[in-house]
């Protein structure tokens, strides 16, 4: 039977990305692998700090209906005249991708991703931090091995790895492994016996109040290693401060705070898939305090916040980038993420005509 023909179109401006909002977030409803950070609640508030006015945005309709999405925009660095395809949330994101409805087509991704680069004036189109099951991963995998179309023509296509993230289950306290799970409970009856323990999570009324302590105790621990810290960025901030009400009402946000008594000794900024099965949630920045670094904050904040998750039926707890020490004691299974760079048709023939030159 005959697929129903899609038509793409191009999103350039701000204003047009707002007004898809409604239609991208049923999209992204519909889609089964999307994270909160393809969510328009995590990306266009980014945007709205980060963007410049080379929106490249493509949606896939069919019959009016949105099916697919690829939030991109140009990137041109200052001393640079190279303009880079770069996806919605690159560098402080740690899964990037598009959305697309069960019934989106690989082909129809492929067609995209070829609207968008006939479309736009750039010189090169790099889609990073995808996961392994990523859709347009796959699109841009099977037009390479079949050798068909300008995906695969271009000379100086490549995949490759990024930076992978690091996972483990969401398990009660007594399930930890041994090591750490003595530890937690070693340190929280030390805590307890100072003052009541607890997990709080925040609220429409008080996630102002959570974030500002996060922001304190992050400021704290990175001033002892003489630098800022992302928190200390105020685009960062405006962006934090758009996007957690929105995810909040969503049921997006997990921004929890372990206090002792009343004093905060330890905040974790995270997301949380929609109810699905093998749920996850995304450990997205932790800060705890340095005055009571001899109670482990920050073991105690991570092993009350995965058993509250296991609670919530959470399958998985995704620590997402970087090489910390703490994720080998949490015995943490590392998960690739994957790298697509195209360069523009033009671009590619020149770089041809220079080697061959040479």
């Amino acid at each position: 039977m005959l697929q129903p023909s899609v038509e793409y179109r191009l999103l350039r401006t701000t204003e047009e990305l707002s007004s898809f909002v409604p239609a991208w977030r049923r999209l992204w409803e519909r889609d089964q692998q999307a994270m909160p950070f393809q969510s328009p609640e995590w990306l266009l508030p980014w945007w709205r700090q980060f963007g410049n006015d080379e929106l490249s945005a493509v949606v896939i309709e069919r019959k009016g209906e949105a099916i697919g999405f690829l939030p991109f925009y140009v990137y041109r660095a200052s001393t640079k005249r190279q303009g880079q395809l770069l996806p919605l949330g690159v560098g402080t994101t740690d899964y990037l991708d598009g959305v697309f409805a069960p019934e989106c087509l690989i082909e129809q991704i492929r067609g995209s991703i070829e609207e968008l680069r006939g479309s736009v004036k750039h010189d090169v189109f790099c889609a990073t931090q995808l996961s392994e099951h990523s859709r347009l991963l796959e699109a841009m995998r099977g037009a390479e091995s079949r050798g068909q179309g300008s995906v695969s023509s271009d000379r100086a296509a490549s995949i490759s790895q990024s930076e992978g993230c690091s996972r483990m289950a969401a398990v009660m306290m007594a399930e930890l492994p041994q090591k750490i799970r003595r530890n937690a409970m070693y340190y929280r009856n030390r805590a307890q016996r100072c003052g009541r323990l607890e997990l709080v999570q925040a609220v429409e009324s008080n996630w102002e109040e959570f974030f500002e302590e996060l922001r304190r105790l992050h400021a704290l621990r990175w001033q002892t290693r003489g630098e800022g810290g992302v928190l200390a960025d105020e685009c960062v901030v405006r962006w934090h401060c758009e996007a957690m009400p929105l995810l909040l009402r969503a049921g997006l946000l997990r921004l929890m705070a372990l206090k002792l008594d009343d004093q905060v000794i330890a905040v974790l900024h995270s997301l949380i898939d929609p109810a699905r099965e093998r749920r996850t949630q995304y450990f997205y920045i932790t800060a705890y305090s340095p005055e009571h670094a001899d109670l482990r904050p920050g073991t105690l904040l991570i092993a009350y916040a995965v058993e509250r998750a296991a609670q919530e039926g959470v399958a998985i707890i995704d620590m997402l980038r970087g090489d910390e020490g703490y994720k080998q004691i949490w015995h943490m299974e590392k998960v690739p993420t994957f790298s697509v760079t195209l360069r523009a048709a033009t671009r590619a023939a020149e770089h041809g005509e220079e080697e061959n030159a040479a």
